[in-house]
């Protein structure tokens, strides 16, 4: 198995829960089984923030390129959403798409509005005014729960889809880690878990776990797995007076029943550059949410960027913004 970045032998303990505890978390290596660039002849693959898996395809939502393709599962394309653009059926910045009652809703940030289109690639139509657009959103309940990139409101919402048109703010500004980030917003992932709400922090290492009202059941704070991502960033900020330091600590999760995946940002010590590949795969019971195991996606010994990935059936699927490829990996059976 090959050895995990320095930055990851730090992970002992996890558990900001349990210090004592002296079982070491698993880590594991797995390698690219495919590599995929194109769909056609004239259909390639463009940058694509969210990946998303229902019944038998996969959705791919391209910002560059303002659409969404829907894939089946040998990675052949099935249906075009959407084309770049300012009308009704078009889109501008796209961030994320879901599957709901047999159609294909998609958050158009730039419009700040949700497209729906039938699943043969026709546009029903649109829905919200003004709601706020960063990532992933979820639907449970009547309600549309999302997160957004804004000081002037909480990071998280729920908007009511029974006509009233209202929305809902709700969890903190508060910062657990401002030495970096100083008072940049908070921005969360959001998943549903039962009747609960996971919201993973893309610019901070805490997970949160909600009810539906939006009171807070859980926090988990992990800045130890990532002490050398964090000192870069200082340092960069001393040395570049241009520039203030901040970092990301997750390009993208994923939530499979009870079990947590975040695509983590590292620091590669050798190269002095940060990479994207290591999957931490969290746990979720009905008391805690505890880290696992790591596994890293191994592409080659050169720095890896993937952005967006979902777990289908029991492989990886993760898009590579350096090389502008879906790779696939097999997903590692649990002991």
């Amino acid at each position: 198995m090959k050895k995990l970045s320095y930055l990851f032998l730090l992970l002992f303990v996890f558990g900001c829960q349990n210090k004592d505890s002296e079982t070491p978390v698993p880590e594991i290596s797995i390698e690219v089984q495919k590599k995929i660039s194109e769909f056609n002849d004239s259909t390639f693959v463009g940058i694509t923030e969210d990946i998303q898996y229902s019944k038998g395809s996969i959705f791919l939502t391209e910002i560059e390129n303002g659409r969404v393709l829907e894939l089946n599962e040998a990675y052949e394309l099935k249906q075009i959403f959407g084309r770049k653009g300012d009308g009704p059926t078009e889109l501008q910045d796209p961030r994320a798409s879901q599957v709901h009652n047999n159609q294909l809703l998609i958050l158009d940030g730039g419009h700040q509005k949700i497209k729906v289109f039938n699943l043969d690639g026709t546009i029903s139509h649109q829905f919200g005014r003004d709601i706020p657009s960063n990532g992933g959103f979820f639907i449970k309940n009547n309600k549309l729960y999302g997160s957004k990139y804004d000081k002037s409101t909480l990071p998280l919402f729920s908007y009511s889809l029974t006509g009233e048109d209202s929305i809902h703010y709700f969890s903190s500004q508060n910062r657990r880690l401002t030495v970096i980030n100083h008072d940049r917003p908070r921005v969360f992932r959001l998943f549903p878990y039962k009747n609960e709400i996971i919201a993973v922090s893309e610019n901070e290492p805490v997970i949160e776990r909600f009810d539906l009202e939006g009171n807070m059941i859980e926090e988990l704070y992990y800045p130890e797995y990532f002490e050398k991502n964090i000192e870069q960033a200082k340092e960069r900020e001393r040395n570049e007076a241009k520039m203030r330091g901040t970092t990301t600590f997750m390009s993208d999760a994923s939530l499979l029943g009870n079990e947590l995946y975040i695509l983590a940002v590292g620091y590669n010590k050798t190269t002095a550059k940060v990479s994207s590949k290591h999957i931490f795969n969290f746990t979720i019971d009905d008391s805690h949410i505890s880290l696992s195991r790591i596994i890293e996606l191994n592409n080659s010994d050169h720095d890896t960027w993937y952005m967006s990935f979902t777990i289908v059936r029991n492989k990886i699927l993760a898009f590579d913004g350096m090389v502008y490829e879906l790779h696939e990996f097999n997903l590692p059976k649990k002991d």
